[in-house]
């Protein structure tokens, strides 16, 4: 069994688990997204939490190799869709953000389509656009769409959450931006003159799977759909996991993981 020690963190061999087993869960919830909807706000939903769920096992990885420094940057990618994925849910922005986000895609592709010398690098294909994409940007150029990002210190108190911005979006931001004791723990390792890995560092997954689950939580409750509720017992038990090493999520995931394959995780909301 998994116990938490005196610093409240797992053994690694723990949250190697976890990462494995809310990668299976993961997928059943991705899966169930397509089946049901195609509507922006599930579209993006289902996006966060999939990009979500790549970054944390990148974050294992790049652990795993003693690149701390890029963990929490990482990290600090994972936090900001969650910042970002309840803003949209507040404000009721998906329909406006998945309209900003075509243009800003569609400009930059444009912008690379009319560099002479990009164009002699980049294989025609890879900037040519649909008629209907040039219709839908200009279609959506009409709207004068408008849309800027949220900030993340400002998302932390909404969801009176602060220490998430204190302790992890701008902690990490010092391993984002450069600082004038970047890579000493790169030199110590790439000279063999100190071995890793250092104190503390477990905490950068202890905390990034945290977030992963925040981020999943707050996809469904900003989802159309109707979710079970063993869907959100495995996120409470993945809590518990952190608080006490509970193996409770390993008994919750098996029970979703051994019904049918055509088994109805949610179902739309009546008038959706």
């Amino acid at each position: 069994m998994n116990t938490v020690d005196s610093t409240h963190y797992l053994p690694v061999e723990g949250y190697v688990q976890a990462i494995e087993i809310l990668r299976g869960y993961t997928g059943i919830l991705l899966l169930s997204f397509a089946k049901h909807s195609s509507e922006p706000r599930e579209v993006i939903i289902r996006n966060f939490i999939a990009r979500g769920m790549a970054c944390i096992e990148s974050i294992l990885q790049i652990w795993r190799l003693g690149n701390f420094q890029d963990c929490w940057i990482l990290h600090r990618s994972l936090l900001d869709r969650l910042f970002h994925l309840r803003a949209l849910w507040d404000r009721d922005e998906f329909d406006v953000f998945e309209k900003w986000s075509f243009v800003r895609k569609f400009e930059d592709k444009n912008r690379a389509l009319s560099d002479t010398e990009v164009r002699k690098k980049l294989k025609p294909e890879m900037l040519s656009f649909s008629t209907n994409e040039k219709k839908r940007y200009a279609q959506i150029k009409q709207e004068n769409i408008s849309w800027s990002r949220p900030k993340a210190e400002q998302m932390a108190k909404e969801m009176d959450l602060p220490f998430l911005y204190k302790f992890g979006y701008d902690y990490a931001s010092t391993h984002v931006h450069p600082m004038a004791n970047d890579g000493e723990e790169d030199f110590l390792r790439l000279t063999g003159m100190a071995s890793g890995p250092w104190f503390g560092q477990i905490v950068v997954l202890h905390n990034s799977f945290l977030v992963q689950i925040l981020l999943t939580q707050e996809g469904l409750n900003a989802s159309s759909l109707r979710w079970r509720a063993i869907v959100y017992d495995f996120l409470d038990h993945c809590r518990l996991l952190l608080e006490t090493g509970s193996q409770e999520y390993l008994k919750t995931f098996a029970k979703i993981a051994s019904s049918a394959p055509d088994f109805e995780w949610c179902q739309s909301a009546p008038n959706s």
